[in-house]
């Protein structure tokens, strides 16, 4: 086996936090799913979940019979981090330019652009407030605690549902930066994308 056009190395995190079931007071939960995701012909790709066996000390992953990486954080011409070693017995090196981001960098109050009224609020707890009632039923009403929902750090994507309806909506944040508006959020679900800022140029409505 060789390295092919195309060949790629990913590793996907999805961060899952959730209240305790009967108790929507206590801090959130949380649990991780890694996955390691290979393709060596730029083709077909192998997807190995890190909880069946994977270990990782903060410079090595290991996956049993499938791959060995030593990772190397170093900032060389935009490149951000490097890895080499072996994958299916495959002597192997690359780079990435890409980074994670944790939701805390998001941290912030959010404005709907169209009504100037408050749709969302990520806290330093990382709870997540949201107005399900401006994007749902019409008239913004309160942010209502999220009770449960999955961040995705490699692409800063936030997704959770209303789970107070019998029906739930599901809702896709995508998070980023709107340069003089400060933080922005592109909110996807309950119909037309919308999108909300830390910044107004006007003073916020409450």
């Amino acid at each position: 086996m060789s390295v092919g056009a195309g060949a790629f190395l990913s590793i996907d995190t999805i961060e899952k936090r959730f209240m305790p079931p009967g108790d929507a007071t206590s801090p959130l939960h949380e649990i991780s799913e890694i996955s390691i995701n290979v393709s060596m012909d730029g083709r077909s790709c192998a997807t190995y979940p890190f909880n069946q066996g994977g270990t990782f000390n903060g410079s090595r992953l290991n996956i049993p019979g499938r791959l060995t990486l030593d990772f190397r954080r170093e900032y060389q011409k935009g490149r951000l981090a490097s890895f080499s070693g072996t994958i299916e017995g495959v002597n192997v090196t690359g780079e990435t330019y890409f980074n994670q981001v944790p939701l805390s960098a998001f941290v912030g109050n959010y404005y709907d652009v169209q009504t100037s009224r408050s749709a969302l609020s990520v806290t330093d707890s990382l709870e997540v407030l949201f107005d399900f009632d401006m994007f749902l039923n019409g008239p913004a009403r309160e942010l209502r605690r999220v009770q449960s929902y999955n961040y995705v750090p490699a692409m800063f994507v936030l997704t959770f549902s209303d789970e107070s309806s019998a029906q739930p909506s599901k809702f896709t944040l995508m998070l980023g930066t709107a340069g003089k508006n400060g933080l922005a959020c592109s909110i996807q679900g309950g119909g037309a994308p919308r999108l909300a800022v830390s910044i107004l140029p006007f003073t916020p409505k409450d």
